[in-house]
């Protein structure tokens, strides 16, 4: 009995809280995206990426590029690091091969850039985005990634 009352303990917070499931009607469920080419236009982002989680949760990351740092003292040339800018956590709604993003807002140089959808083909994601006081969306391409860096 004891043994028992020790295995359901254990298996209730975690069927509870895992999210070990599939999704079959969700294109984007558990998959991850990243833009490399001008990603924001105007605005001093080298990278972004966008990951599609559980539960209908979504999480962007943007990067930017810092100065050129040396190698090693092997070596005389120089790397380009990068840092992250932000972590923007929010929620998608699927509908076939569109994604509605919701609170997926950042400020970026005093501007408010609002993610409002995705929509994916094959192995290409274009992210629609817009800034503030802006009635026309912005497209960025997303590559899908295999792994995780």
């Amino acid at each position: 009995m004891k043994s028992l009352f020790i295995l359901c303990a254990f298996t209730v917070p975690c069927s509870v809280t895992s999210c070990i499931y599939e999704a079959p009607d969700d294109k984007f469920y558990r998959t991850l995206w990243r833009s490399e080419e001008v990603p924001l236009g105007p605005f001093d982002i080298s990278t972004i990426t966008l990951e599609f989680l559980c539960n209908g949760e979504a999480v962007v990351t943007l990067r930017k590029k810092t100065e050129a740092m040396p190698a090693g003292d092997e070596d005389s040339t120089s790397m380009d690091k990068e840092r992250i800018v932000g972590y923007i956590y929010g929620k998608y709604s699927p509908d076939d091969r569109t994604a509605v993003l919701e609170k997926l807002t950042i400020n970026l140089q005093d501007t408010e850039v609002t993610f409002i959808e995705a929509h994916h083909n094959g192995d290409i994601l274009f992210l629609l985005w817009r800034v503030e006081n802006s009635l026309s969306p912005f497209t960025t391409v997303l590559h899908r990634l295999s792994s995780y860096d």
